[in-house]
């Protein structure tokens, strides 16, 4: 959720990865729509790159500006700041090393006045840039230190640690007065004093982050999904780590580490399995104590390869528990659909208390689900939270043939491969944006596109969705060949 203007209403920042300035391809771009009474509305809307007014860097050749995504109050104004990854940023002669740009938030939306850009070895930040760290490939933002100003998790999966290859690491900025700062920065990686694990080759630690206080002491915690990690002789089963806020900011201090089928968790590590390739964190039995869901795209269900499940870690004064945790997937008692090979049913996650009951629900993207011989074409579950957790009672689905719902379903759209969360009208009822980057508009393949549902007392309906694209009337950009507009979003 983020509110740039500072209106109380959430606005929307989708990214363009794909998106050309001029004749240069896949530079990358960001639009942003602000929220209103009617949900998200295109006037005033604007349009991101670094070749904007004010942003620093320059729009180049495969930057894929926009590729990720965040917003946070880094400065305490009471203004969002959006936070772009951009990946495939060169710095010097090490190719696609990775940066971020940092665009302020105002009473007018975000501005380029006092923006930054931040990468590996700059300004004080650790670490050194080097090619195809990936630094922005993933962001989370939360207060780790509990001083009232937001701080960046970036996630660099493809660090290397002396001779091992895309061992992965994050880099943790602090905000302050001025923003995000590198004074007391950190490097986390599995070879750091007290985090459980050993940096291999190929964990990409980092793949994914995500921020909750997972124990109730009032600092935001961070899950990293580690999403490489061998489990014994088990190649990619993949684990996440859990790193405590604290005063001084995250400490290895009582870190935990979870994988499938040890220390109680449901499922069995299997190759490929790339758990913890997609986080999401909310309080879903209203207990006081944030909870995580892990995503799990490569599960196998049965015979049906790459199905897709996921996996929720419950909070506790301990910080996460393996008591009560859940497995869900498409053959789950009561979730619609059925587990397939390559749904991918846990690619994307995202959690918003969708009919204000105070349990926090879960939104579950299956980008690779089929409609018939349509492939690929995607679909979005939601499972609700309860007394006792995330429950399949009054669970939904929605692809893009639901009653209601725009667009069409077509091969290839990939529905649900990014979600997100917002309130956009203000009404007290937590949206839901969904991502379809593969979407064609009309001849154009893979321009992509956002679709809008919001809250009700019912939970999500179709009702008045909203379906987002650079043809829409009065939004900037133009919808071009391969944009994946709605391939982020903040």
């Amino acid at each position: 959720m983020s509110d740039y203007n500072g209106d109380n209403f959430d606005d929307l920042a989708i990214g363009v990865p794909g998106d050309s300035v001029g004749a240069k391809a896949r530079v990358g771009a960001a639009n942003v729509l602000f929220g209103a009474s009617i949900g998200l509305e295109a006037s005033g809307n604007q349009l991101w790159h670094q070749d904007s007014a004010g942003v620093q860097g320059l729009a180049e050749t495969g930057d894929v500006f926009g590729s990720a995504l965040a917003g946070g109050d880094f400065n305490n104004d009471g203004y969002d700041d959006l936070v772009a990854g951009v990946y495939g940023e060169d710095i010097g002669s090490a190719e696609n090393a990775g940066a971020i740009n940092v665009i302020a938030g105002s009473s007018g939306g975000l501005t380029g006045t006092g923006s930054h850009m931040w990468y590996q070895g700059f300004g004080g930040l650790a670490g050194a840039a080097e090619s195809d760290d990936d630094f922005g490939r993933a962001l989370a933002t939360g207060d780790f230190n509990n001083d009232g100003f937001d701080d960046l998790a970036v996630g660099v999966r493809g660090q290397d640690l002396g001779g091992r290859a895309d061992v992965g690491a994050v880099s943790v900025m602090f905000g302050s007065t001025a923003g995000l700062t590198t004074t007391g920065n950190q490097t986390w990686h599995q070879d750091v004093a007290g985090v459980a694990g050993v940096a291999e080759s190929g964990d990409i630690f980092g793949t994914a982050v995500a921020t909750g206080d997972f124990n109730n002491d009032g600092y935001d915690d961070l899950a990293v999904g580690v999403a490489g990690e061998d489990v014994g002789a088990v190649s990619n089963a993949g684990a996440i780590e859990m790193l405590r806020g604290s005063a001084s900011g995250l400490t290895a201090a009582g870190s935990q580490t979870w994988s499938q089928g040890i220390g109680g968790i449901a499922g069995a590590s299997e190759e490929s399995d790339a758990f913890g390739g997609a986080l999401a964190v909310g309080d879903f039995n209203n207990d006081g104590f944030d909870d995580l869901a892990v995503g799990v795209s490569g599960e196998d269900i049965g015979a049906a390869v790459n199905a897709g499940a996921i996996n929720v870690l419950q909070g506790s004064r301990s910080g996460l528990s393996a008591n009560g945790n859940q497995q869900w997937h498409q053959n789950s008692a009561g979730i619609a659909g059925v587990a397939e090979g390559n749904d991918q049913f846990g690619t994307a996650l995202a959690s918003g208390d969708f009919n204000n009951d105070g349990y926090a629900d879960l939104a579950v993207g299956a980008p690779g689900e089929d409609r018939g011989t349509v492939q690929s074409t995607g679909q979005v579950t939601v499972l609700y939270g309860s007394g006792s957790g995330l429950a399949a009672a009054g669970s939904q689905s929605f692809t893009q043939d639901s009653p209601g719902v725009a667009g069409a379903a077509e091969t290839g759209d990939v529905f649900g491969d990014v979600l997100v969360i917002g309130d956009f009208n203000n009404d007290g009822f937590d949206d839901l944006a969904i991502g379809a980057p593969g979407e064609d508009i009309g001849s154009i393949s893979s321009a992509g596109s956002a679709t809008v549902l919001f809250g009700s007392a019912n939970g999500l309906t179709p009702a008045d969705d909203q379906q987002w694209h650079q043809d829409v009337a009065g939004i900037l950009g133009v919808a071009q060949g391969d944009d994946a507009f709605g391939g982020a979003f903040a």
